[in-house]
């Protein structure tokens, strides 16, 4: 057992998830200064973890009431936010003992079900005023819909939440904010913006056989850059069977999504598809923005143009089989990396390249999260911000904890050096809302379509999209403004 494990893991998986400046104004879209890790890891290593992140809630007994979850029934995340029984199993354990030690203190009853369709059962409890369960984790979209409708609390709104507590994630909840206001805050409790943050995975034997650099020493030095990847990438193509055609059967340079591709690659070189005014409102500005489309250019260039990129693949094709000798690098976020137990290739974990080596850090890319929500017909505020703020409290003590210094860097990470790249990845991750917020018209539209189809005309396209987008944030800031009145 690693030594460092309580205050390295809390100190970074906690406070630091996104660069700290996302709320400021970003002219390029490129995110400045650095993560608060480092400010809380001398916090960290004087205290005890339940002392720092003692949530401070007077005592209270709510004579036995529910507190009813409702979360999205999706694979590719860690929908456990409650259990009823211990299994062996490291955040199945750590989750029941945080929801009864919680529910002793408070005297609740804690329960969760998960449906397909998290968002008409939000709609029917909030129309029918049926007050079916305390809170709702949608997608983040979704839920920033339900706020723009009037149809949740916001989070400033529920007593006894204290967002500056630590285990409330200051800097993702900055880039959050519409006019200095949130509609939902991420904290402890949401293990989702963790199972959707993306890492690279590299076959450790290619890099032998080719002779290649270290990927873990070029990151350590810095020199992990778009150049540096591309060359390997290139490097590690080859033609298995021997047919002169390039396909599924044969070994690539890199495997992904084609929707994943450019927004881990632009997050990486630290640019963002939205930016915010001095005002705090999201804008869309990269008609005029310079290094974004310079580096939209050279992902092209590094995928497209030296052919590294199986660009045939489709979301249903297993991750696993490529990582089983048919590709150098491959795309992966962090829940994922549990599914890739069975792999017999000696596999390590990568943040994406930087752009240029004097990028003063690595960013990686947070795709979306499940926010927690409160119906505005809820009955019982002062109980459910009171729960709230002891599962954030609760789960940054016990569940974090378990889910990233055993789960991930113990039972699924092959080496202590990617333990140590998760650490990286980790330290200094983005949520750019062109990608989360408003992905269906960004990331899942314009951009999806430009790179599926090789579209290298990105003007045309951005002056396309760019009165679609302006209504999209109009509309939620217009929605914030006039519940403010």
């Amino acid at each position: 057992m690693r030594k460092r494990t309580v205050c390295l893991v809390l100190a970074v998986v906690l406070t630091a998830a996104v660069i700290a400046s996302c709320a400021g104004n970003t002219s390029n879209n490129t995110p400045s200064g650095t993560a608060d890790a480092a400010a809380g890891s001398s916090n960290i290593s004087t205290g005890s973890t339940a002392d720092i992140y003692a949530d401070d809630l007077q005592p209270q007994d709510f004579g036995g009431a529910p507190f009813r979850i409702l979360a999205r029934d999706e694979s590719w995340l860690n929908v456990l936010y409650d259990t009823q029984q211990e299994t062996g199993e490291t955040i199945n354990d750590a989750v029941y003992k945080r929801n009864r030690a919680i529910e002793a203190r408070f005297n609740v009853a804690i329960s969760q079900q998960v449906t397909a369709d998290v968002n008409s059962a939000f709609s029917k409890d909030v129309k029918s005023g049926s007050n079916d369960y305390e809170i709702f984790l949608p997608i983040d979209r979704d839920a920033l819909n339900f706020g723009a409708q009037g149809m949740i609390y916001k989070i400033a709104d529920i007593p006894n939440i204290d967002l500056n507590k630590p285990f409330w994630n200051q800097s993702l909840n900055k880039c959050l904010t519409i006019g200095g206001q949130l509609f939902f805050a991420y904290g402890a409790f949401n293990l989702s913006v963790y199972d959707y943050t993306h890492v690279l995975l590299f076959n450790k034997q290619t890099i032998t056989d080719l002779g290649l650099d270290s990927p873990y020493d070029l990151v350590n030095s810095g020199n992990w850059t778009y150049d540096t990847y591309a060359q390997m990438a290139k490097a590690a193509v080859k033609d298995l069977d021997g047919n002169g055609l390039m396909d599924q059967n044969d070994f690539w340079g890199y495997v992904s999504d084609p929707k994943q591709v450019l927004p881990c690659f632009w997050i990486s070189a630290g640019v963002q598809s939205i930016s915010k005014s001095s005002a705090d409102i999201p804008q869309f500005t990269l008609q005029t923005d310079a290094k974004f489309a310079e580096v939209i250019a050279k992902i092209f260039t590094i995928t497209y143009d030296n052919h590294s990129w199986y660009s045939s693949l489709v979301p249903a094709e297993p991750n696993d089989y490529y990582m089983n000798g048919h590709t150098l690098f491959l795309d992966c976020n962090c829940k994922s990396i549990g599914d890739l137990r069975s792999v017999q290739t000696d596999f390590g974990i990568l943040p994406y390249p930087k752009y240029t080596a004097d990028q003063p850090d690595y960013y990686s890319r947070v795709e979306a999260g499940d926010p927690a929500i409160v119906p505005v017909t809820a009955q019982n505020l002062n109980m459910i911000g009171t729960i709230l703020e002891a599962l954030n409290s609760g789960s940054a003590q016990t569940v974090i904890p378990a889910y990233y210094d055993v789960a991930l860097k113990e039972k699924y990470a092959r080496d202590d050096e990617s333990s140590k790249m998760l650490d990286i990845i980790f330290g200094n991750r983005i949520y750019d809302l062109g990608d989360t917020y408003w992905c269906t018209i960004l990331r899942d539209g314009i951009f999806l379509n430009m790179f599926t189809n090789n579209d290298r005309s990105p003007a045309s396209n951005l002056a396309t999209v760019q009165p679609v987008i302006d209504a999209a944030i109009d509309k939620v800031v217009t929605a914030l403004s006039a519940s403010n009145q």
